[in-house]
């Protein structure tokens, strides 16, 4: 019997506007089980339970029991949607290889300031920190940086999170005409400015733009 667990998993699942996959993903579990969760075929354990609870921020009593006041609570966390830090860093300055990209823990992010402000959507968003100097003072080493992956393909000037000779690095880029890109960091202290020809931009893989970053006093 399963008390009506599924009905309260879609509930809070959907409240986040998080797809089965996503959800499933972020639970290191697969999407037919996720499914079997939400269908009622299968229950999820304790400790299960509370890591969704944590993933979509409501009581996990409310989750096993149903009770009225957790529900309340529940509904309180409204408006707000979570954001996966990653276990990696993206050097700003020469390249860093990446060793892991394990989430280990969740971010809140107000759900219309990602929505107007950003344009996106919230399974496009990741977070990492930075690592090196090579972007200062836009960025410091240490910094948490908003990565926005639906923007990967843009030909915008900016900043991007991208992956070059195998190195995950911070850079701020821009198209030339003809197709050429320049990567190039905001320290000239210490960077030196990088044209990567039309020729050989298949070395050059954009994985998202960094649209907000948080850094400490």
């Amino acid at each position: 019997m399963t008390n009506n667990i599924n009905k309260r998993i879609i509930k809070s699942r959907k409240s986040k506007g998080y797809t089965q996959k996503y959800l499933a993903e972020i639970l290191s579990i697969s999407l037919p089980t996720m499914n079997h969760y939400e269908t009622g075929k299968r229950v999820p354990n304790s400790a299960l339970l509370a890591k969704l609870a944590g993933v979509v921020e409501c009581d996990p009593g409310w989750l096993l029991t149903g009770e009225e006041k957790n529900t309340e609570d529940h509904s309180s966390t409204e408006g707000f949607v979570l954001v996966p830090r990653y276990n990696i860093e993206a050097s700003a300055g020469g390249g860093s290889v990446i060793h892991s990209e394990q989430i280990v823990d969740h971010l809140a992010f107000k759900a219309d300031w990602v929505h107007k402000e950003l344009g996106t959507h919230p399974k496009n968003l990741v977070l990492v920190h930075s690592m090196g100097d090579s972007m200062e003072p836009t960025i410091r080493s240490g910094d948490l940086l908003l990565v926005d992956r639906s923007k990967a393909k843009m030909r915008g000037d900016g900043i991007y999170l991208i992956n070059l000779d195998d190195g995950l690095m911070v850079k701020r880029v821009e198209w030339l005409l003809g197709g050429s890109v320049v990567i190039r960091g905001d320290n000239t202290a210490v960077s030196r400015e990088q044209i990567l020809p039309a020729t050989d931009l298949e070395k050059l893989h954009i994985l998202g733009r960094v649209v907000w970053l948080g850094s400490k006093l």
